[in-house]
Parts: C-alpha cells; sequence; structure tokens
C-alpha cells in the first residue's frame, strides 16, 4: 500500500542519512552514535504515528475504496428495487451496519414505503443513538406516520439532537414547524430565530426565515 512504500522510503533515506553522517566518526563512537539515533528514529516516527497524519491517511483510504465499492454496485444494478434487495442481502451479514440501515431507509423513502423506511431508521438510530443525521430521519420518519404518540417520541429525539449540537438546523427547522402547527407560535419563533442567526443575512434562506417569524408573530 501506499503509506507502507512511504515509510520504507523514509527508513531507507534515513539510514543512508545516518550512515553519511556518522561515517568519519572512530569505529565505537560510530556504533553508540548509530544507536542513538535509531532510537530516535524509532521515537519520531513513533510520535508521528500518534500525532502525525497516517491515522487520517489510513481512514480517507478506506473512504477512497467505500465509495468505489458503492459505486461498482450503482453500475451493477437495474432500479432502486433492485438496490434494496441488495441491500438487504448485504444488511443480513452485516446486521449491525447502521450506515447500511439508514440507506436503506433513505431507499425505502425514494419508493414510498413509509413504514419501511420506518423500521430501517430505528434500526440505525438503535446502532448508534448520538448520530444526529439517524436521528433526523428517524424522526421525520416518526411525524410522517401521522400519530401523535409517534409525533411526542419524534420531538424527544430532535430534543436529544440539540442537546449534543445546539446549532444542528435540521432539528430546529422541523422542531420549528411542529410547533407552528400546533399554534406553539412563540417556541416556533424561538426555534426560527435560531436559524437565522446561522444563516447569511442576505441569503434565501434568511428571507424566508424572517417571512416565518414575521407570519408567527401575526397569530400571537
Amino acid at each position: 500500500m501506499l503509506e507502507y512504500g512511504l515509510l520504507a522510503c523514509c527508513i531507507v533515506l534515513s539510514s543512508l542519512g545516518l550512515v553519511i553522517v556518522f561515517l568519519p566518526w572512530r569505529k565505537q563512537m560510530a556504533k553508540r552514535m548509530m544507536l542513538f539515533g535509531c532510537g530516535v528514529l524509532g521515537v519520531v516516527g513513533l510520535a508521528y504515528w500518534i500525532w502525525g497524519a497516517w491515522p487520517e491517511q489510513h481512514a480517507y483510504l478506506r473512504q477512497v475504496a467505500n465509495q468505489q465499492r458503492v459505486r461498482a454496485m450503482l453500475q451493477s444494478v437495474k432500479g432502486p428495487h433492485e438496490l434494496i434487495d441488495k441491500l438487504k442481502a448485504h444488511l443480513q451479514q452485516k446486521p449491525t451496519s447502521a450506515q447500511g440501515w439508514y440507506l436503506l431507509g433513505r431507499l425505502y423513502v425514494s419508493q414510498g414505503e413509509s413504514t419501511l423506511a420506518l423500521q430501517a431508521f430505528a434500526t440505525a438510530h438503535q446502532l448508534q443513538p448520538n448520530d444526529a443525521l439517524f436521528s433526523v430521519n428517524y424522526a421525520q420518519s416518526l411525524f410522517g406516520q401521522g400519530d401523535e404518540s409517534f409525533a411526542e417520541k419524534a420531538r424527544q429525539l430532535l430534543s436529544d439532537v440539540l442537546q449534543n449540537d445546539p446549532k444542528q438546523p435540521d432539528a430546529l427547522a422541523m422542531l420549528a414547524m411542529d410547533a407552528y402547527s400546533r399554534h406553539l407560535y412563540q417556541q416556533a419563533i424561538d426555534y426560527w430565530q435560531r436559524l437565522l442567526a446561522q444563516v447569511p443575512a442576505q441569503s434565501d434562506e434568511a428571507a424566508a426565515l424572517r417571512k416565518a417569524i414575521a407570519k408567527a408573530r401575526q397569530h400571537e
């Protein structure tokens, strides 16, 4: 792999450098200095592994490999239903893949299968309850069921998301719309104002938020 090739090159170059530097010294002193130099190299290499870019390099290479596998899978399927079947087969082999369950939920949403989407998002959330993306999609699916008990669970999920990230925009937007639909206009205004503080003042998003706030204030 690329990173191991780079490591080998660094070791070879460093060893050559040590030989060149210590060659003029007397034999015994050169040996001692060589051992010392190797120890320094070991410490520096370990420090680079812990604090340097090696972990990020490994993560990047894994991400690229995953993307390539996803592209290959997408090229091999003829439609969303076949993709759903392939993803379900994958999840039978790896049932603890939260990302897989989330993607299955998104596919079910695209096909209008709201109940199956809810089940998939629920599984993804159960596997990784602190992932904001999974929680937000699960909450949105719960709201879509049109049941008050599901809606209350969705509100709790979104409140938990905001506990971890008070600026999470999807959670703020959904809670604002939910509050407005229940005639809790001040709550809706509060959520929209928190969103407004995060977007550029002259953007279309800011204009839409100001209109929503103004409309809510007319009902107070």
